[in-house]
C-alpha cells in the first residue's frame, strides 16, 4: 500500500492506494480539484500520465502528488 499526499492551492488529504491505483483514481478518491493545474508527483510532471498506475510510475511507499496554479494578477 501507498500512502499518497494530493494537494492543490488550498487543500492537502491523504489517500491510501494499493499499486495498481491509477493517478485519475487517486485524485478521484482523494476530492481534490486539480482543475487546469499541471499535475507533479515527487516534484515530476505528470502531465498525460494519470491513467497510469503507481506501479508503472514506480511510487515508493509515500509520495506527494500536487497541482499548483499560478494566477497573475496582471
Amino acid at each position: 500500500m501507498h500512502k499518497i499526499i494530493v494537494a492543490n492551492n488550498v487543500e492537502r488529504k491523504t489517500v491510501i492506494a494499493s499499486p495498481d491505483y491509477t493517478l485519475d483514481k487517486v485524485i478521484e478518491e482523494s476530492g481534490i480539484a486539480m482543475g487546469s493545474a499541471r499535475p507533479y508527483l515527487d516534484g515530476e510532471s505528470v502531465y498525460g500520465k494519470t491513467h497510469m498506475t503507481l506501479k508503472e510510475l514506480g511510487v515508493g511507499d509515500i509520495a506527494h502528488l500536487t497541482a499548483v496554479a499560478n494566477k497573475d494578477n496582471n
